[in-house]
């Protein structure tokens, strides 16, 4: 029964055939057949697991330990290990929790969730010929607001636009923000707090700070947090937005990028989903390199960082995610020898990421052709309009 707190779970390797030939093999003269077995079976509060995905390296390495131990005092070291890494992990969950509901009592406080979906494929042709051939890869950025009532904006562009790195992900903020605010009049305040996962080559590098100092610099707020979740538990509100479209996605016709646009539009017809459709010129060469990398700082390691307008010469970073821990500064300006440190300095303008579309790699190109007979003329159209290496 759901929910039933008394139901153990098995594991999602076993089912029921192999459970009763497992038995039969231990107890080799038992004439029961598989059908006594099976009614006896639910006759009790066990269920099988469901197969697991994307699970967590610490978890299962501190598994594989545990069941390789052999002695108490090693057991015990382990389990001490394993519950240490679980607090932390529910700490950060605590923390997401706390701080929305911090922005639900204070308008001038935003709370954001990043995460990039799952590469979509098109197109999604189920014809056997087609079945091991390459497709176009279709890209999804979530920027959900935990507590304002507008739907999640979903920033969509495919491999012929742009790659998928930090400055694919620090662009599709940016133009979020300008979307969404304008400048602050003085004295006013505002903050924006950013929950994302431990991705290096996409979240947690120094283009993200960088970008993070820049809209400082440019007004939009007055503080911004980046808070990290632990990796390998890492379910962000935003995971709930792609399951929608997932499910959405399965049961959709999908031949162009655009058809993924107009999917996801009617993935939560109560709520549409705020669609976003990256061009190249979207794509930023946002800085990666303004703000000064000063030794000793690894920001792969600290869960919590923070730039303000009060001290913008100085980062702040925590190591977990409790309020009792104290700050600790960064001087990340740049200052001249001798002199009093400024704030970092950032361009009005920066450059295009990519000057034109992306050349699809040779291969895949040759099997996206191959498919064109099995598409109609709207989507043959877009696939020679393609860039080939």
């Amino acid at each position: 029964m759901k929910g039933d707190v008394h139901r153990e779970y098995l594991s999602p390797d076993l089912n029921l055939l192999r459970m009763y030939r497992l038995y039969k093999e231990k107890n080799t003269t038992s004439s029961a057949k598989f059908w006594v077995y099976r009614d006896i079976f639910k006759q009790q509060s066990l269920n099988f697991g469901q197969p697991r995905s994307d699970t967590c390296g610490k978890c299962d390495a501190f598994f594989t330990k545990m069941s390789a131990a052999t002695s108490e005092e090693e057991k015990r070291k382990i389990a001490v290990e394993s519950e240490l890494h679980h607090r932390k992990a529910e700490k950060a969950y605590t923390q997401l929790q706390s701080d929305t509901e911090w922005a639900k009592a204070n308008a001038d406080c935003h709370v954001i969730s990043v995460d990039l979906q799952g590469v979509m494929y098109t197109p999604n042709l189920t014809h056997s010929n087609v079945y091991y051939q390459r497709q176009l890869s279709n890209f999804n950025l979530c920027i959900q607001e935990l507590v304002k009532e507008d739907p999640a904006y979903m920033c969509v562009w495919h491999e012929g636009i742009a790659h998928r790195g930090s400055i694919e992900v620090a662009s599709c903020i940016l133009k979020w923000v300008k979307t969404k605010f304008t400048p602050l009049p003085k004295p006013e305040v505002r903050k924006l707090i950013i929950f994302s996962d431990r991705c290096c080559g996409q979240n947690n590098n120094w283009r993200m700070l960088n970008l993070m100092s820049m809209l400082i610099s440019m007004g939009y707020f007055t503080q911004v947090e980046q808070k990290f979740m632990v990796s390998g538990h890492s379910f962000l509100p935003c995971d709930r937005s792609f399951a929608t479209i997932e499910k959405r996605r399965k049961v959709s016709v999908l031949h162009t990028p655009d058809d993924v646009s107009k999917m996801i539009l009617e993935a939560q017809p109560a709520k549409p989903f705020k669609v976003m459709r990256m061009q190249c010129e979207d794509f930023r060469h946002l800085p990666d390199s303004v703000l000064k990398r000063p030794a000793g700082l690894q920001i792969t390691s600290v869960r919590w960082l923070k730039v303000t307008v009060e001290d913008p010469w100085n980062l702040y970073a925590r190591q977990s995610h409790s309020l009792f821990e104290g700050w600790k500064s960064w001087l990340i300006s740049k200052p001249k020898q001798g002199a009093t440190p400024q704030p970092p300095y950032f361009a009005s303008h920066y450059p295009r990421a990519y000057e034109s579309p992306l050349p699809i790699k040779k291969n895949k190109y040759q099997d996206l052709m191959t498919m064109l007979n099995y598409l109609p003329a709207a989507a043959r159209s877009f696939y020679k309009s393609l860039q080939s290496e």
